[in-house]
């Protein structure tokens, strides 16, 4: 539903919204709030006809999130085929997590080995380029990259959330990035 401010906006199509979407992208469009200061929710609306399993249209709003990070997986992938693409690499931000056991995971990493050693790994088979390890990335004390682990762990989660995750996740696209159900 569409605020106060935004039933009086007379040109929508001209209008300049929030973080510099257009009001076709996302509800609200305008806020008396300062996003320089303040945090405030936003919803992303559908940018194209969808052809998730609900549908949807230019405008709609998603019936999920899942159904949002669907759309955004397959934009990221159309990335490949846009002009002066040369290579398209995609990974997982767990293959960048390097820990001490990750030989228990390894078959399941999208990357040669763990961590941004393997990414720049797979940038090196791809370009033939070779990274600068002297340029300063490097920000471990061990003299490794490694990423914070987000989330609390598939043995934490409540049994009923990853059921209905795991019926109304679209696997399609999951698998693009490297998911199995």
């Amino acid at each position: 539903k569409r605020s106060n401010l935004d039933n009086q906006i007379l040109d929508t199509a001209n209008v300049q919204c929030s973080f510099g979407f257009s009001f076709e992208e996302i509800v609200p469009c305008k806020t008396n709030r300062d996003p320089s200061f303040d945090s405030f929710p936003l919803y992303e609306l559908r940018l194209t006809n969808s052809s998730g399993p609900t549908g949807g249209a230019v405008g709609d709003p998603y019936s999920s999130l899942l159904e949002l990070r669907a759309d955004k997986i397959r934009n990221f992938f159309s990335f490949a085929e846009f002009e002066g693409v040369v290579e398209f690499i995609s990974m997982r931000y767990e293959d960048l997590v390097m820990d001490d056991d990750y030989a228990n995971y390894a078959s399941d990493l999208t990357l040669p080995f763990p961590g941004i050693a393997g990414l720049f790994e797979k940038i090196r088979d791809k370009t033939s380029l070779v990274p600068d390890v002297d340029a300063g990335w490097i920000s471990d004390v061990n003299g490794t990259f490694k990423a914070e682990a987000l989330g609390v762990g598939a043995t934490k989660l409540d049994p009923y959330y990853v059921q209905w995750m795991q019926e109304h996740v679209d696997w399609n696209v999951e698998t693009l990035v490297g998911y199995s159900p």
